[in-house]
């Protein structure tokens, strides 16, 4: 099928007569669902992707990973910048050519990857986007609150205080992606000038205090071993967005440029996280064993905390639109029968009372929480290598039809079985070479095979191995599917 006739029969078979014409506009609520856009609704510009990208990447998370690389990790300045840019276009690569999928099927991305799983195989990659998709929104909601309540202003107050500033933040967030794409887009295109503005600000204020001739004075072994955990952590941040990338580029007209599309939404995670990452690192230079926010309250005036605490707020707001929107169209993907909006609204309470968990419940459940989303990275590689090989380096082009058809892309069973078993191939190495190790007292996970040496030291390398342990499994599970001619037997018909 070509690109041509895949417009054609967007347009043909997924004009619904019960959607207006108009409902993917600012503060109106959206209404369409899983149903492939028609090319007749498309509207917008490649580049509103790169603010899109740019806001979810403009927070708190991207300069710590800035920072850690100096604190943590130990490198020096330009050793660190050299792995956050290499980390963070690695990752911006692969959801750039993800968002492709987007424009050429007009559906959100973890529809479109029934094509590549089946249908029932797509629901693992849904079912697990959307529980880790509401707990950042929950984590997030609590950064937000946890850094406006150390605001002097705040000093001192009631709990109960914190559960409205919790109650006002979640609202905001689930609301904005209530609205839909269009509302996300134009919040995002705000905040992310505002979020330069305060970054330039806060560089303004710490240079005199960089020392970017710092450098590392670990040994060789150590010296890569570290830059190695330095590169999968910019990686990881970039690449735990994948299975969004679709859902916001599927507005797009059809005949956007491929170049462009990936340019804007790969450009914009790069972007936001190399210029965090390297505000952080520089930052964090002026005493590299300090944290990084009791260095920045002790280089900036009293007036800017209160800026610095609404850029934190307002980051994280940007990253829990795309959380909460992406999340409510995972839930009818997998079989939740609701429609996106009430979906977007239990998300959101979903959201807050977890929320109100890591606020309350104690600082060992708040390590162990994000120990817990940080270790569910392991499976974003396989998936995202699985459907980049097989959906853009494949033969075959998504048919709209058979994306939200009862059977459509059945295969066997449901399931396409060779694509599951590369899926869960990588998923298995990356697991075995992951190593981060959490703080003493904290749950976390090494794998016993990861705490062998790797050059001397021991390092995390689940990125790398994992991401070529997936694409030879799917070279040769492809060829062998090939050879059986199963590519597309029964792919749209309920055996």
């Amino acid at each position: 099928m070509t690109q041509a006739s895949v417009a054609e029969t967007v347009r043909g078979s997924s004009r619904d007569p019960a959607l207006p014409e108009d409902d993917d506009e600012f503060l109106r609520i959206e209404l369409r669902g899983l149903e492939p856009v028609p090319p007749a609704r498309r509207q917008g510009r490649p580049r509103e992707l790169f603010f899109i990208w740019a806001g979810a990447l403009a927070d708190f998370f991207s300069l710590c990973a800035g920072a850690l690389l100096i604190s943590a990790a130990g490198l020096g300045f330009w050793d660190a910048a050299l792995v956050a840019v290499a980390g963070a276009v690695a990752g911006g690569t692969m959801l750039g050519v993800l968002s492709l999928t987007g424009v050429r099927s007009g559906a959100p991305q973890i529809v479109q990857s029934r094509m590549v799983f089946g249908r029932r195989g797509a629901v693992v990659g849904g079912f697990l986007t959307m529980v880790i998709a509401i707990g950042w929104f929950a984590y997030d909601c609590a950064i937000a609150v946890t850094t406006t309540r150390a605001l002097p202003i705040f000093q001192g107050a009631p709990g109960w205080v914190a559960g409205l500033l919790l109650l006002g933040i979640a609202l905001v967030s689930f609301l904005v992606a209530v609205y839909g794409h269009r509302t996300i887009s134009v919040f995002q295109h705000i905040q992310v000038p505002a979020f330069l503005f305060v970054c330039a600000a806060l560089a303004l204020f710490t240079f005199p205090r960089w020392d970017l001739l710092l450098q590392s004075r670990l040994a060789l072994g150590p010296h890569l071993a570290a830059m190695a955990l330095g590169f999968t952590l910019t990686f990881a941040l970039v690449v735990s967005w994948v299975t969004y990338a679709g859902d916001y580029s599927r507005y797009l007209p059809a005949d956007s440029g491929s170049s462009r599309v990936a340019g804007a939404s790969g450009g914009g995670t790069v972007v936001s996280l190399v210029g965090c990452g390297l505000l952080g690192a520089a930052i964090q230079t002026a005493a590299p064993g300090t944290l990084l926010p009791n260095l920045i309250v002790a280089s900036v005036p009293v007036a800017f905390a209160y800026c610095f605490a609404t850029f934190i707020v307002l980051a994280e707001l940007s990253s829990n639109y795309l959380n909460v929107y992406s999340a409510a169209l995972c839930a009818p993907a997998i079989g939740i029968r609701l429609r996106r909006w009430v979906a977007a609204t239990a998300v959101g309470g979903m959201g807050g009372l977890i929320a109100t968990l890591v606020l309350f419940a104690g600082s060992g459940f708040q390590g162990n929480y994000v120990d817990f989303l940080t270790v569910t990275y392991v499976w974003f590689p396989a998936w995202a290598m699985v459907v980049i090989l097989d959906g853009h380096l494949g033969s075959r082009n998504p048919d709209p039809r058979q994306l939200v058809a009862p059977h459509g892309y059945w295969f066997q069973g449901g399931f396409r079985w060779p694509m599951m078993a590369a899926f869960a191939f990588g998923t298995v190495m990356t697991v075995l070479l992951f190593n981060e190790p959490p703080p003493p007292g904290e749950w976390g996970f090494v794998s016993p095979i990861a705490q062998r040496r790797f050059l001397g030291q021991p390092a995390d390398i689940s990125g790398f191995v994992g991401a070529a342990a997936t694409a030879a499994a799917h070279l040769l599970l492809r060829r062998l599917e090939r050879a059986h001619g199963t590519v597309l037997a029964g792919a749209g018909a309920h055996p």
